[in-house]
C-alpha cells in the first residue's frame, strides 16, 4: 500500500545539519509515510549522509540533481513521490520537528476533512527555543475548518513546511514552487489559504526553525544582498498574479486584503534595511518596490498609518533620501508622530525637502486611537469611584481644557446608555506609560469619575444586565471614544459586589476591559459547615416570587412571602465557583434558622461562613 504521508526534503550543502533533521522525521509519532530526500548538487557530504540513511530506513529515498535551487528542489521531490499518497509536506533540511508533529496535523485533517492543516512554530539556536515572531498571531489558538477570510492573520503564514496538504487539493490547483528566486513559499502558501475550502490550524509547535549560527547564511539572513529585495518583490508579484487569475468579486476582496498587508507587513521587512544597504541595495529599492507600489495604487492606502502612507509614497517616487529620514525619525522618537493643527490634525516631519500631498500626512484613525488605563476601582459610600487617564492617540493631552472625558456605559444586546461625567486631573504615569509620545505630553489625560449605581437602572427598576464602559475624549481633530481598558494587574483590580438591595448587587469587572453587571440574586448561600469526612452541608435560601429579571425586593412596604430555604449534602470537592450567590451579610447568629437579611441590613462586605 502507498504511504498516506509523502515528505519532501530538498538539500543543499547542509552536512552540519542533515542528520539531525532526518532523525527528527524518522522519529515521528505518524510512521506511515515516505521520505524523499533531493540533493541538489550538493558541494559537501550531504549526498553521502542522506544516502547513508536511506540505508538505515527504507521509507527514505534520494534524488539527485544538478544545482537548481530549492523551488526546483520541491517540485522534483513532488514529481518524485508515491503517486497515490493522501497527504504531502515539505521540511527544509536544516530544520527539525517535534516527534509528534504529523501525527497532530493529520488527526486535525482526519476529523475535519479541510484542504490542509498548518501549525506553529518555534525558532531555535544552540541557546534554546522561542516563539516565531511571523507565526505568533496566527497561531495563538487552534481553529479547524476556518478560512483567511474569517481570519485574516492567516495572511502572515508564509512558510512551507509547517503544513500538510491534501494531495488532491494540491494537484487540483496545480500548485508549484516558482524556481529561480528566493523567497519562494509565498507564492503557494498564500494563494493555498485564499484558494483552501477550509484549514485546520494548530497552535502546538509542529516545526522548529533554526537560525543558523555557523556555516551558509540562510535565505532570510540576506536582508541587505539586492538580490534579497529583488526576490522578495517577485514573491509578492507571484501571489498577486495568482489572485488576479482568478475571477469573482470574492477574489477581487482577497487581492484588496492582501495588497493592505503587503503594504503594511511584507514591504516593511525590506524599508526596515534600506538605510543600511548599499547603493546597489538601494537602486534595486527604488525600482522593484516603486514599481509595485505603482501597480498596487493607491487604493489601499487610506488604512495605513500616516507613516505607511508616507513610506509607501517616498518609496513610489523614488526619494531615498527622506525614506531614510523617516526610519531614523522613528528610531529616535519612539514612531512618535509629530503633530500640527487642530480641527484637522496632520503630520508635521521636519525632514520633508520637498510638498507632500496633504491627505497623505493627514492623521487617520490609527493615529487617533484613544490609548487608556484604569487605574483604580472601588467602592466609597455606596458609590463606584474611578480613576485613570486617557489620551486620543498621538496627540497627547498637553491641556487640561483641550482633554476633556466622559464616560458612556451602554448595555450589552440593547441600545440604551447612559453618560457619566468625569473631572479632568493631572496624570504624569500617562506620559511615562506612552512611549509613542516622545515629541509631547499628556500630563492632563488623567481623569476620575463617581459612577452612582442607580445609573444602571432601568426605569427606576433593577433588571439583570451587563454595561460595557467606553470613554470619549476631546483632543485635535474633534471627539475619540474607545473602550475603557484595564491596567497592568487586572484581577488585582476588581472591588468587591456591592449590594444595592438585599437581592441585588453590582460586579464591576477590569479583565481587558471595565463591565459592569447588574446581577438579581435567586439563590444565596448563608451556612457551610463539615459533614463527617467526606462531605459539606450547604445551607441557604431561594428568593420567593417567580423567576425573572425584576421582582419586587423583600423591603418593598407589602409583606412578600417566606423566603423557601434548603439544605444539601455534598460529598466533598476541591473548592470551585458555586452556582448560588453569596448572600449579603446579615444580623442573625451562626446558629440560628436561615432567614432573610432584616431591612436595613448592611448592603456591602462578604458573607459570613458558618462556624
Amino acid at each position: 500500500m502507498p504511504p498516506r504521508l509523502s515528505i519532501v526534503v530538498p538539500s543543499y550543502n547542509v552536512e552540519l545539519y542533515l542528520d539531525e533533521c532526518l532523525e527528527s522525521l524518522a522519529a515521528q509519532t505518524f510512521d506511515d509515510f515516505e521520505v524523499v530526500i533531493v540533493d541538489d548538487g550538493s558541494t559537501d557530504s550531504s549526498a553521502v549522509i542522506a544516502k547513508a540513511f536511506a540505508e538505515r530506513d527504507k521509507r527514505f529515498r534520494v534524488v539527485l540533481q544538478e544545482n537548481a535551487g530549492l523551488g526546483a528542489a520541491r517540485n522534483v521531490g513532488f514529481r518524485h513521490a508515491s503517486p497515490d499518497s493522501e497527504y504531502l509536506a515539505f521540511v527544509d533540511s536544516d530544520d527539525t520537528m517535534p516527534a509528534d508533529a504529523y501525527q497532530k496535523l493529520i488527526d486535525a485533517l482526519d476529523e475535519s476533512g479541510s484542504d490542509f492543516a498548518a501549525g506553529n512554530v518555534k525558532r531555535f539556536r544552540s541557546v534554546g527555543m522561542q516563539q516565531s515572531w511571523g507565526h505568533r498571531v496566527a497561531f495563538a489558538n487552534t481553529r479547524l475548518k476556518t478560512h483567511i477570510s474569517k481570519f485574516p492573520a492567516l495572511v502572515t503564514d508564509r512558510t512551507a513546511w509547517n503544513k500538510v496538504y491534501r494531495r488532491g487539493f494540491w494537484e487540483e490547483h496545480g500548485f508549484q514552487y516558482p524556481e529561480g528566486i528566493l523567497y519562494e513559499d509565498a507564492p503557494v502558501s498564500i494563494p493555498a489559504h485564499y484558494f483552501a475550502k477550509s484549514v485546520d490550524v494548530i497552535s502546538d509547535c509542529v516545526y522548529h526553525w533554526r537560525v543558523r549560527e555557523t556555516g551558509e547564511r540562510s535565505i532570510t539572513q540576506r536582508s541587505t544582498d539586492p538580490v534579497s529585495v529583488i526576490d522578495r518583490v517577485t514573491s509578492v508579484r507571484l501571489v498577486r498574479e495568482a489572485l488576479l487569475g482568478k475571477t469573482g468579486e470574492k477574489y477581487a476582496r482577497y487581492l484588496r486584503d492582501y495588497d493592505h498587508n503587503v503594504l503594511s507587513e511584507e514591504l516593511p521587512l525590506i524599508y526596515k534595511y534600506v538605510a543600511e544597504g548599499g547603493d546597489d541595495f538601494r537602486a534595486a529599492f527604488v525600482k522593484e518596490v516603486g514599481g509595485l507600489i505603482r501597480e498596487i495604487g493607491t487604493e489601499p492606502w487610506s488604512d495605513l498609518t500616516v507613516a505607511d502612507r508616507l513610506k509607501a509614497y517616498l518609496a513610489r517616487e523614488g526619494r531615498v533620501e527622506e525614506f531614510i529620514g523617516l526610519l531614523h525619525h522613528q528610531r529616535d522618537f519612539s514612531y512618535s508622530v509629530p503633530v500640527k493643527g487642530l480641527a484637522r490634525p496632520q503630520a508635521d516631519y521636519p525632514f520633508l525637502k520637498a510638498p507632500v500631498p496633504p491627505k497623505l500626512l493627514t492623521l487617520g484613525p490609527r493615529e487617533r486611537r484613544v490609548v487608556s488605563r484604569l487605574e483604580q476601582a472601588a467602592w466609597s459610600d455606596g458609590k463606584l469611584l474611578l480613576r485613570g487617564y486617557a489620551l486620543p492617540g498621538h496627540m497627547g493631552a498637553e491641556s487640561r481644557l483641550g482633554s476633556r472625558k466622559m464616560l458612556v456605559f451602554r448595555e450589552q444586546g440593547k441600545r440604551r446608555r447612559t453618560v457619566v461625567p468625569t473631572r479632568t486631573v493631572a496624570s504624569p504615569m500617562a506620559t511615562v506609560n506612552s512611549p509613542h509620545l516622545a515629541l509631547r505630553h499628556a500630563d492632563w489625560a488623567g481623569f476620575t469619575a463617581v459612577v452612582d449605581p442607580t445609573v444602571f437602572q432601568t426605569g427606576g427598576k433593577w433588571r439583570e444586565g451587563i454595561w460595557t464602559t467606553s470613554i470619549a475624549v476631546t483632543g485635535p481633530g474633534g471627539l475619540h471614544r474607545a473602550r475603557l481598558k484595564g491596567g497592568e494587574h487586572d484581577s488585582g483590580m476588581n472591588p468587591p459586589a456591592h449590594w444595592v438591595t438585599p437581592d441585588v448587587r453590582v460586579l464591576p469587572t477590569v479583565a481587558g476591559a471595565l463591565t459592569v453587571q447588574v446581577e438579581v440574586v435567586r439563590a444565596r448561600v448563608l451556612d457551610v459547615r463539615p459533614s463527617g469526612d467526606d462531605a459539606v452541608e450547604l445551607t441557604g435560601e431561594l428568593a420567593p416570587g417567580p423567576p425573572g429579571p425584576a421582582r419586587a425586593s423583600p423591603c418593598a412596604p407589602s409583606t412578600p412571602p417566606a423566603a423557601p430555604s434548603w439544605t444539601s449534602r455534598s460529598p466533598w470537592a476541591p473548592p470551585r465557583p458555586a452556582a448560588a450567590s453569596p448572600s449579603p451579610p446579615s444580623s442573625r447568629s451562626p446558629d440560628s434558622a436561615p432567614s432573610r437579611p432584616p431591612c436595613g441590613s448592611p448592603a456591602n462586605g462578604p458573607p459570613r461562613p458558618g462556624p
